[in-house]
């Protein structure tokens, strides 16, 4: 079942002190793996919009783009563990505490969730910009592109009359 929701960005969220504008429409359904690739989608938008992102152009600097958003993973991860730690021994003591402790939990791992879409957003940006760089031409294709290339080559020219 989907269901659309319309929202205006300047509703939804201020970003470092500068409204977005806008309206997006988003369509939400029961599969949260597909609604995290949207997430994924926008957030990348985003960050496009926050930054000027320049074109990914190795593996080399894709996995070093990668490598920074998995350290900010396991930083975020820390802090689900130091929360999980501190629910544990607090078990036996007052609900209020359990509930403080819960609190801080979710926060930490609404943190994580952040964190991995913003991953999931910056691989998708190293796939879109690698893909035509890494990618093998079957024979076929490479006798398809040379074929494209002789022909522009020869539109290129003009021939000159006298």
């Amino acid at each position: 079942m989907k269901e659309r929701r319309t929202m205006n960005r300047q509703q939804r969220r201020m970003n470092g002190g500068i409204m977005m504008e806008g309206v997006r429409t988003l369509e939400w359904n029961d599969n949260l793996k597909e609604n995290m690739q949207e997430a994924s989608k926008i957030t990348l938008e985003q960050l496009k919009e926050q930054v000027e992102l320049s074109e990914v152009r190795n593996r080399h600097e894709g996995y070093g783009i990668s490598a920074e958003g998995y350290v900010s993973i396991q930083k975020a991860m820390k802090s689900v563990k130091t929360d999980m730690d501190d629910f544990l021994k607090l078990l036996p003591v007052t609900e209020q505490n359990a509930l403080n402790c819960i609190s801080s939990l979710y926060n930490s791992v609404l943190d994580v969730s952040v964190e991995a879409v913003k991953l999931a957003a910056q691989c998708q940006r190293i796939l879109a910009d690698l893909y035509d760089k890494e990618r093998i031409l079957t024979p076929i294709e490479e006798a398809i592109k040379e074929a494209e290339d002789r022909l522009k080559e020869s539109e290129d020219f003009e021939e000159v009359e006298e």
